[in-house]
């Protein structure tokens, strides 16, 4: 449908599409919109065919773990017809035996009678006594044939606090594993490294695969935009689709909230191409829509008494300073956007920033960064990734970022704003 034969409703209709592909608030739903992730997609498929093997994924939060814990088993070839996904969220009022009883539920078995067969849940033998690593064992079993693939997913694993969970769990992956069982656990979660999630239990390491999930890389981040937005008859201008890749800090959440508020942008001027101007847009607009605990920790954090206080510009350099794959980066590192954001010819010195750092880590500054690692040798993040976009886009906003940064922002040659 060409621009000019466009009615307003036809316009309102393109609007409510770009609302239903693009996902900002929640998990990617469709296989042929999710993006990127070949090498941990590859390593969580080839642990799947291996008998005995079961898989942590484990990252940030906000990369899209949820996303690819829903859609595994559609990545498997189409001739392996009997892939069977089983998958619950943990919560923090759950045990061992609440996780494994909503994942019975969801799992049933077929009794044969004289009258015929009868089918029920697994999760009714146990409706009033304790689930143990060994009936977790024993139920699956004899469950698949060898050519069915049975995944069991438990998302969001590091809610769970009970700590005897982690540990009953750890004894379920050994057992199911030494046994040969057919069945793949995946547990899914936030955590820098696997002894987050299950603990220091050496005895499993050789029955997991640890598949670290980092932040997306630009190609990555570049191919959501790819997927989408031709699918709307749209395209984009190149500065405005690096400036949305390079704003977002490879977080896919933040590439849908920026490509969707610059879609409907577009849409609003009638128009099938989506410009910068259209980004700039979506950031005034992303600023409005997001949480108000982001408002607070970010007010929080860079409040001060004192007119000569550099809370807001430190906070934005550590915001635009390069990270590692973690999001993880070194004092050092934020010497030169620092540099940059205060108009300094003269390079800054860690001393000048060291105190706002340790600041961030506390309660008084609410806990905006963690700190990692030992003394003279630590890296900082952001506690929340998501916050590290908003503080960007906050210092954009405020003319804390100079006209040279925006511009780097939409070129893709230049993807990082410290570089500049």
């Amino acid at each position: 449908m060409s621009k000019t034969s466009m009615s307003q409703e036809d316009w309102n209709a393109l609007s409510f599409e770009a609302s239903q592909l693009f996902s900002p608030f929640s998990p990617v739903q469709e296989h042929d919109l999710f993006a990127g992730r070949g090498a941990q997609i590859r390593k969580m498929i080839e642990s799947t065919s291996e008998r005995g093997k079961h898989v942590i994924l484990f990252g940030e939060r906000g990369i899209g773990k949820t996303s690819l814990a829903k859609l595994f088993a559609s990545f498997f070839p189409s001739t392996l017809r009997y892939i069977h996904l089983y998958r619950v969220q943990a919560d923090p009022s759950d045990n061992f035996t609440s996780l494994w009883r909503k994942l019975f539920k969801d799992i049933h078995i077929q009794i044969q009678k004289t009258e015929g067969s009868e089918t029920f849940a697994i999760a009714q033998l146990y409706e009033n006594q304790p689930i143990l690593p060994d009936d977790v064992r024993r139920e699956l079993s004899d469950l698949f044939s060898a050519n069915h693939i049975p995944i069991v997913v438990i998302d969001e694993y590091d809610k769970v606090r009970d700590q005897e969970t982690h540990v009953l769990m750890a004894n379920t992956l050994k057992a199911l594993s030494d046994e040969g069982v057919n069945v793949t656990v995946v547990l899914v979660g936030v955590a820098d490294n696997v002894n987050e999630l299950v603990g220091e239990h050496p005895s499993i390491i050789r029955c997991i695969e640890q598949v670290p999930m980092p932040r997306m890389n630009a190609s990555e981040s570049k191919e959501i935009l790819d997927k989408i937005v031709p699918r709307l008859g749209m395209k984009l201008d190149q500065d405005a689709l690096w400036k949305i890749v390079n704003l977002s800090r490879g977080l896919p959440s933040y590439v849908h909230t920026l490509g969707l508020y610059s879609v409907q942008n577009a849409i609003s001027r009638k128009s099938l191409t989506v410009t910068e101007k259209d980004v700039d847009a979506a950031i005034t607009r992303a600023l409005e829509r997001v949480e108000e605990s982001f408002r607070d920790t970010y007010s929080k954090a860079v409040h001060s008494n004192r007119r000569d206080n550099l809370y807001r510009e430190v906070l934005l350099a550590c915001a635009l300073t390069e990270t590692d794959e973690r999001g993880t980066f070194t004092p050092l590192a934020v010497c030169k956007p620092l540099g940059a954001i205060l108009r300094r010819d003269k390079e800054i010195e860690i001393a000048v920033f060291q105190q706002h750092l340790a600041k961030f880590i506390t309660p008084e500054r609410a806990n905006v960064l963690v700190q990692r690692g030992r003394q003279r040798a630590f890296r900082y993040r952001f506690d929340d990734p998501m916050m590290q976009p908003y503080v960007i886009l906050k210092g954009i906003e405020q003319g804390l970022v100079s006209a040279s940064a925006t511009d780097i922002l939409s070129y893709p040659a230049e993807p990082r704003l410290p570089s500049i």
